[in-house]
C-alpha cells in the first residue's frame, strides 16, 4: 500500500488524470450535451490532428529541444499535396513526397539546431515563419481544394469508421507506436538520457546528436501526416492552417507531465494532456464562453501548467 501510495505522488499522469477527471464532471453538470456520445466523438475528432504532432513533441521535449515550426510545416505540406494532386500527381504519391517534404523541414531544423549549435527556440521561430511564406508563396495566399478518391478519403479523412472519426483512428495508432517506441525501444532509453544529461549520456557512447537530430525529423513527419488528413477531412487546406497549433501541442505536452527541463515525461501523460487541452476548450464552447476568453484561459492553463512542472522539476532536484 505504501509502494502504491509512493508512486501516485510521484507519477505527474495521476494528478493530472484525477483534474481531467474532475473537469469532466464539472462540465457534466454545467451543460446538458457534454457527456453524450455525439459530443465525445467530436472532441475525438478535434484533438486527433493536434494530438499526432503531441506526441513526437513529448520527445522533443524530453531531450530538451522544442519546435516551433510544427503549424507552418503543417501548412506547406498540406499545399504541397494539394498543389501535386491538382496538377495530376496521384494523391497516394503525392502524401509521400508530403511526408517526405515534412521529415526534410524536421531534418533542417534538426541539423541547424544541433550541428549549428544554435538554441531550438531561435532556430524553429524561424523556421516557422521560412515554412509559412513558403506556403504563402506556392499557393499565391489562395486555399486549395481537393477532390479525393475515394479510397482514399475512406483511409484518411472519412467521417467515420465503426462509428470512430478516422482522423481520432490515426491518432491512437499512432500514440500506439510513439509509446512503444518512447517506453519499449532503446531509441527511447536514449532520448531519456540525453534529455536528463546529455554530456553522460554522449559519455556512455550514446549519440545524442542523431537522437536529438532524429526527434526533429519525426515532428516534421507526425505533422505532415496531420495535414494530410485534415486535408482529406476537410476536403482543401489554407496556406494559413496550423496556426497556434505549436502552442497548443506544446500546452498539451507540459500539461501531460512532460518537464520542460528534459528527461521526464511519458507518452501516456501527452494523451491525457490532449484530452484535457481538447475537453477544456469543449467544454467551454459548450458553456457559451467567449472564443477571446477561451484563448485567455487555455493561455492561463498553459502558464501554471509549466509553472507546476517547473517547482515539481526543482523539488525533486
Amino acid at each position: 500500500m505504501k509502494q502504491l501510495l509512493r508512486t501516485l505522488k510521484t507519477r505527474r499522469e495521476i494528478g493530472v488524470l484525477a483534474v481531467f477527471v474532475l473537469l469532466c464532471l464539472f462540465f457534466t453538470v454545467v451543460t446538458n450535451t457534454f457527456l453524450t456520445v455525439p459530443n465525445i466523438l467530436n472532441i475525438l475528432r478535434q484533438v486527433s490532428i493536434s494530438g499526432l504532432i503531441v506526441m513526437f513533441m513529448t520527445m522533443i521535449i524530453i531531450s530538451t529541444d522544442i519546435d516551433l515550426s510544427v503549424g507552418s510545416i503543417f501548412a506547406a505540406v498540406g499545399m504541397i499535396v494539394a498543389i501535386l494532386f491538382q496538377n495530376g500527381m496521384n494523391i497516394w504519391l503525392a502524401s509521400l513526397v508530403g511526408l517526405l517534404a515534412g521529415a526534410g523541414f524536421g531534418l533542417i531544423n534538426g541539423l541547424v539546431t544541433v550541428k549549428g549549435g544554435l538554441p531550438p527556440f531561435i532556430v524553429t521561430l524561424g523556421a516557422q515563419m521560412v515554412y509559412r511564406g513558403f506556403a504563402l508563396v506556392i499557393s499565391g495566399g489562395a486555399p486549395a481544394s481537393v477532390r479525393l478518391p475515394e479510397s482514399f478519403y475512406n483511409v484518411t479523412g472519412a467521417r467515420t469508421f465503426l462509428n470512430l472519426p478516422v482522423p481520432a483512428l490515426w491518432f491512437l495508432a499512432v500514440t500506439a507506436i510513439a509509446g512503444f517506441i518512447l517506453h519499449k525501444t532503446s531509441y527511447g532509453f536514449k532520448v531519456y538520457a540525453t534529455g536528463g544529461n546529455e554530456e553522460a549520456a554522449r559519455l556512455s557512447g550514446i549519440n545524442t546528436d542523431r537522437i536529438r537530430i532524429t526527434n526533429f525529423v519525426l515532428i516534421g513527419v507526425a505533422s505532415a501526416l496531420a495535414s494530410i488528413i485534415q486535408m482529406a477531412y476537410l476536403r482543401g487546406v489554407t496556406p494559413t492552417a496550423g496556426q497556434g497549433m505549436e502552442l497548443t501541442a506544446i500546452a498539451s505536452t507540459v500539461i501531460g507531465g512532460t518537464s520542460m527541463f528534459g528527461g521526464v515525461g511519458t507518452i501516456g501523460g501527452a494523451f491525457i494532456g490532449t484530452l484535457f487541452m481538447g475537453v477544456v476548450r469543449n467544454g467551454l464552447v459548450l458553456m457559451g464562453t467567449s472564443a477571446y476568453l477561451i484563448d485567455l484561459i487555455i493561455g492561463i492553463v498553459l502558464v501554471g501548467a509549466v509553472f507546476l512542472s517547473t517547482v515539481s522539476t526543482r523539488e525533486k532536484r
